[in-house]
């Protein structure tokens, strides 16, 4: 089973982190900025936040490869489990004809007054 990486969760947290100090640093100095600089600063976030998309979704999508490869897994145990339980009720019913015979009727009735219901 593939593991997502850490490094991209610590990378995303350090892009987050990196966004935040430079608002926290442009509204503190929000006065004496020109309107090149807000520029350049939108700029650069608009850059960080495609950045943290970008990493975000490498993130979720690692994600859903693990979820499917889990989940191909526990299909295969199913369909594993079915096929050993097809084989042992057929030795069962091979082994016991007469037995198996009786059963089946028996099931088949209780149905039978179940569905007259």
């Amino acid at each position: 089973m593939a593991q997502v990486p850490s490094a991209s969760k610590n990378k995303a947290e350090s892009v987050a982190n990196d966004v935040a100090a430079r608002i926290e640093s442009k509204a503190s100095t929000a006065g004496e900025a020109s309107s090149d600089d807000v520029q350049a600063d939108l700029e650069a976030l608009r850059r960080d936040l495609a950045s943290l998309t970008q990493t975000v979704a490498s993130f979720g999508s690692g994600k859903i490869r693990q979820a499917g490869e889990t989940s191909q897994q526990y299909m295969d145990t199913a369909r594993e489990t079915f096929a050993n339980a097809e084989q042992d009720l057929e030795a069962y019913v091979r082994a016991r004809p007469m037995q198996s015979l009786a059963m089946a009727a028996g099931i088949g009735y209780v149905l039978a007054l179940l569905s007259r219901r």
